[in-house]
């Protein structure tokens, strides 16, 4: 175990819990399949309930490939089994009453031997 997992690795979790936002993480869990009669895509995939902070994008950070509509979503791995996030994967939220999508356009992992934080900049669609 690496010093970056034994001081740092605890930090993370306690922080987003108390104040973060409940959200839904949807994990693409296999290949699509295609419906030739709705010519839509159907993937697999495993939705696990999780604590996560939103924050904004800043203009140093969408002066790239971002957007200033884009969002930042930081949250602790052991929330999502420790698993690695992909481009493939969604976030679920709520703004107000409505349930919204932002999709995973990149991830940052803070890590030592094993990911100690995520920094995710998600799309909402």
């Amino acid at each position: 175990m690496s010093r970056v997992d034994t001081v740092f690795g605890p930090i993370p979790g306690p922080l987003i819990h108390e104040w973060g936002l409940p959200m839904v993480f949807v994990r693409n869990t296999g290949p699509g399949v295609y419906n030739s009669v709705t010519g839509e895509v159907t993937t697999a995939e495993t939705r696990i309930n999780v604590t996560a902070v939103i924050t904004k994008v800043n203009p140093k950070e969408y002066s790239g490939i971002y957007q200033a509509t884009d969002l930042k979503i930081l949250i602790d791995p052991a929330q999502v089994g420790g698993i690695d996030i992909t481009t493939q994967d969604r976030w679920e939220y709520t703004e107000g009453t409505t349930t919204r999508t932002a999709k995973v356009i990149d991830i940052t992992a803070y890590r030592g031997d094993n990911p100690v934080f995520f920094s995710c900049i998600a799309r909402p669609q």
